[in-house]
């Protein structure tokens, strides 16, 4: 039965001071690393405020894909801006264990000032993490049932939600969040900052629980959301049960009755 072990580094958010967010994230990475066999670490959505990596080439990404080989590890960098082909878009890579990176998923759907300093992405895909199909929903991406299902359809066993998300609006991102476990039966990681009380952390972790008696499934929190700056450490199992039942559930959609011109 494939397994997943991850860290989620609930970060805080500095602003004015890009160096400080760099150096505590690092840290907080190297931490988590200790003592576990992390395969797969994931940052929040602008933890690294309106910075703007330059493409590829950029020694952030150097620095990161440096720390993915010596980890052995994925790195999903969360939600970040970065300029290329003369435009800037705001984006979720992921690093593999290889140093490469094989992931830059665009966020579609973006929020308020966000249009006004980057181009939205026009579609969702899938990759894999060592044998697990994952999807990136960045942030305001989960409010759009749309965008989970496309990852589903494409084969994503695990969704990633990459956010920033202030005090007023936890408890209906959380909403929006077991909705789209449970709709498409996956598990979700949906990493959010901490800037005190006005961005207060509570990451989400869910995952799922199967009564099979009366063929009922239930979100269930993997950790108990906190605020302040920390680490998550947990594991994933996938098995088949879970994929019957997943591919179960979409057989029952009716695709042309959800059409309306």
């Amino acid at each position: 039965m494939p397994s997943l072990t991850f860290a989620v580094l609930q970060t805080g958010l500095y602003p004015n001071d890009e160096k400080r967010a760099i150096r505590e994230a690092l840290a907080m990475l190297k931490r988590s690393a200790k003592d576990h066999s992390v395969r797969l670490f994931c940052f929040p959505e602008h933890w690294l405020m309106d910075k703007i990596l330059a493409g590829d080439e950029d020694p952030l990404y150097g620095t990161f894909s440096d720390l993915a080989k010596s980890l052995d590890a994925y790195i999903n960098l969360g939600g970040i801006f970065e300029k290329f082909d003369a435009a800037t878009y705001f984006l979720s890579p992921t690093i593999s264990p290889s140093g490469k990176i094989i992931s830059k998923q665009k966020k579609v759907h973006l929020f308020r000032r966000e249009n006004e300093l980057a181009i939205g992405g026009d579609s969702f895909l899938s990759f894999k993490i060592d044998e697990i199909p994952t999807g990136v929903m960045v942030c305001h991406d989960v409010v759009f049932p749309e965008s989970a299902r496309t990852l589903v359809l494409q084969g994503a066993e695990l969704l990633l939600n990459p956010s920033l998300i202030p005090s007023l609006g936890i408890s209906p991102w959380r909403t929006y969040l077991m909705a789209r476990a449970l709709e498409n039966r996956v598990p979700i990681i949906a990493p959010n900052p901490s800037l005190g009380v006005r961005v207060p952390g509570r990451t989400e972790l869910l995952g799922l629980s199967y009564e099979k008696k009366q063929g009922i499934m239930e979100v269930k929190e993997l950790a108990k959301p906190l605020t302040g700056k920390r680490a998550y450490v947990g594991k994933l199992d996938f098995n088949k049960e879970l994929d019957a039942l997943r591919q179960e559930r979409l057989s029952e959609r009716k695709p042309a009755a959800y059409f309306n011109g």
